[in-house]
């Protein structure tokens, strides 16, 4: 197994760095929390509204699209039935597609505080968990996107929708107190909270709904990886049929 996820990683290493694009899409949010930082933010107080700007746009572009698009061009050049089909299975196939979302997103959950020089003083735990299961649940929910979509021309369109949500209703959610309602019956309503209250605390109430999202998308993605599997095994079956 430990060799298998290995050679599967090691792979997806190259894929990664071989596109362009996909390694622009992940640099992209840096470059904006510099370029914001820079010109607006020149008295480095507002260095934590800059991470609360940037941070889910990040998420989006970064994890979202990294998640999505991966297993979708896989699924389109069909190369996740053959290498389910050689032996691999289906959660070390996951394990891989979803390593450099992982990492990247902790990265930058880490690195862009210490970019604009953020200080959350007391409240560093709370941030970590906040961002922590908000990355997560992007992730989870992109996967699920990727499930649900045969072509990576297909993920973008459905993952659209989603991306721009996650990218601007934190940012929307200060204009309108009907998004923030919105906001708030989502996995991103902890995130806005954190970042905009000062009295924020880390409880079952603050964090439960982003918790039941997380579970939630996780069951649903099993739920629809269900038939992939069988598909597979289906076609293994008939493979030593003939």
């Amino acid at each position: 197994m430990i060799k298998r996820l290995t050679a599967l990683i090691w792979l997806r290493t190259q894929v990664l760095l071989s596109n362009s694009t996909l390694l622009a899409t992940i640099l992209l949010p840096y470059g904006l929390l510099v370029l914001y930082n820079q010109f607006m933010n020149a008295d480095g107080l507002h260095s934590s509204y800059m991470v609360f700007m940037c941070l889910s746009l990040a998420f989006s572009v970064s994890l979202g699209s990294l998640t999505s698009l991966t297993i979708a061009e896989d699924k389109e050049k069909k190369n996740l039935k053959s290498l389910l089909l050689s032996g691999v299975r289906n959660g070390e196939y996951l394990l891989s597609a979803l390593f450099y979302p992982v990492i990247i997103g902790l990265v930058t959950i880490v690195s862009f505080p210490k970019i604009v020089d953020a200080d959350f003083g007391k409240h560093w735990g709370e941030y970590f968990v906040v961002a922590i299961v908000v990355g997560l649940c992007v992730v989870l929910l992109n996967l699920l996107i990727a499930s649900l979509s045969n072509t990576q021309s297909q993920a973008q369109v459905n993952g659209l929708v989603p991306m721009m949500a996650i990218s601007f209703l934190p940012l929307f959610s200060g204009l309108s107190e009907t998004v923030s309602k919105i906001a708030h019956y989502t996995f991103m309503g902890v995130y806005v909270d954190f970042f905009t209250k000062e009295s924020f605390e880390l409880s079952f109430e603050t964090i439960g709904v982003p918790l039941a999202w997380l579970v939630g998308l996780f069951l649903v993605n099993l739920i629809v990886l269900n038939p992939t599997r069988k598909e597979i095994f289906l076609a293994k079956l008939t493979k030593k049929a003939v």
